[in-house]
Order: structure tokens, then sequence, then C-alpha cells
């Protein structure tokens, strides 16, 4: 997420994305940089897993962005709980 308060996490997928683009490779990769999510950027469902009760107040004051921005951050959970399922299940599909 971009407002990582704990390091520059969008500076270093950036860079990924940079050099991945310049080295040959045979894998599929998906970045996605979010403007709201916090360091603590777990899929919803795995931090419900985690935290089966008040994760979502953990996560409130853990990090002020959650704060400041929960709606976002929560968003930014589920979509990445949606990516990360959609490639597990395609992976699983192809074998």
């Amino acid at each position: 997420a971009e407002d990582d308060a704990l390091w520059d996490t969008a500076k270093y997928i950036r860079r990924m994305e940079k050099r991945l683009a310049e080295k040959p490779h045979s894998c599929e990769v998906e970045a996605v940089v979010y403007e709201h999510g916090t360091h603590f950027v777990f899929p919803d469902g795995m931090l419900k897993t985690m935290l089966p009760v008040g994760s979502a107040l953990f996560v409130k004051l853990a990090f002020s962005a959650a704060k400041k921005y929960p709606k976002e951050c929560k968003t930014a959970r589920i979509d990445i709980d949606r990516r990360m399922t959609r490639v597990i299940c395609d992976w699983r599909d192809r074998k």
C-alpha cells in the first residue's frame, strides 16, 4: 500500500516490476499497489482466520491508515483475498 508507514513497499514493488521487465522469465506476475491498505495487508479471509474476533479492531489500533481510511483498507484486503483465491484456483485447475 502507498500508505505503508513501516517501509516504502510501493517503491520496492515498482522496482521489482522494473527488474522483471528487464530480465527474461517465464513467471506470470501480477503486482498491485493500493493507495490505502496499511503495512498489515493480509487477505481478508486470512486475517479473520488468524484473528477470528477483533481483527478489524486490531488493524485500526495498530495502524493509523486503518483509522483514517477503514473502508479503503478493508476494500484492499478483500481485493487481495479475491485475487489470491483466483490465482490459487487457476493454478489448481491447471494441474
